[in-house]
């Protein structure tokens, strides 16, 4: 059983409703459950994109089948700094580059 609690919501409120989690997709007829155990935890859920050994994906289905055996969840904030750090690498790469080309221009 996980720790992860579902996020239940009713559809239909007739004979005591109809419950859907929105993370899992799992349905609940009768009373609001108040089963946990969710296997969708809320940082899979919210994901903005999948963290690889092989880099980042749009979803973890992507991810499977590339063959990744280990993926994490990265959230919309954590994506914005990979891409600022990736993009000042690349900047940084391409100020050292002009540097090298402008010095062997010199001799």
């Amino acid at each position: 059983m996980s720790p992860h609690h579902h996020d239940w919501y009713m559809s239909e409120a007739d004979d005591g409703g109809l419950y859907h989690c929105r993370k899992c997709r799992r349905t609940h007829d009768g009373s609001v459950p108040e089963a946990h155990g969710c296997p969708v935890s809320n940082a899979e859920h919210n994901a903005a994109a999948w963290l690889g050994q092989a880099g980042l994906y749009r979803t973890r289905f992507d991810a499977v089948r590339n063959f990744e055996q280990s993926v994490t969840p990265v959230s919309a904030n954590e994506l914005f700094e990979l891409a600022s750090k990736q993009v000042l690498s690349q900047l940084n790469e391409i100020e050292r580059l002009d540097r090298q080309t402008a010095r062997e221009v010199q001799l």
